[in-house]
């Protein structure tokens, strides 16, 4: 269950309305957003690109609902990452650490998010 352990709302910390529900798998996880041309957060790069992470849950996950999108802050209990590894979002709204995409250049194609200390812990390096 991926939860936030710190972060300066002041800076690292927008606020939107969600557009649609975020289905149950994304509870509790790390997710890639971005914003439509309406201003809601939507998994993946939506019109703006991907901005930030969510962490939708039970009580925060539906249409309409204001979510907070972290672009800095330390994540923890985060599932299936691996230390001392950098990470990146894809357009459709994933986490990934493997850029090969048969692309060039491949960066282009991905967002940097972060890296993780433990496998575990998750740092938002600011978007």
């Amino acid at each position: 269950m991926a939860q936030v352990d710190k972060t300066d709302s002041a800076v690292g910390v927008v606020r939107a309305l969600i557009a649609t529900d975020f289905d149950s798998e994304d509870f509790d996880t790390v997710i890639p957003v971005g914003l439509d041309a309406s201003g809601h957060c939507v998994k993946g790069a939506g019109q703006t690109g991907v901005i930030g992470v969510v962490i939708p849950g039970r009580t925060v996950h539906r249409a309409g609902q204001v979510a907070d999108i972290f672009k800095l802050a330390d994540i923890v209990e985060c599932a299936d990452l691996s230390a001392g590894t950098k990470y990146y979002a894809t357009a459709a709204g994933a986490l990934t650490a493997d850029l090969d995409d048969g692309e060039d250049p491949v960066v282009e194609t991905y967002t940097y998010v972060g890296f993780t200390v433990e496998a575990d812990r998750l740092i938002l390096a600011g978007f």
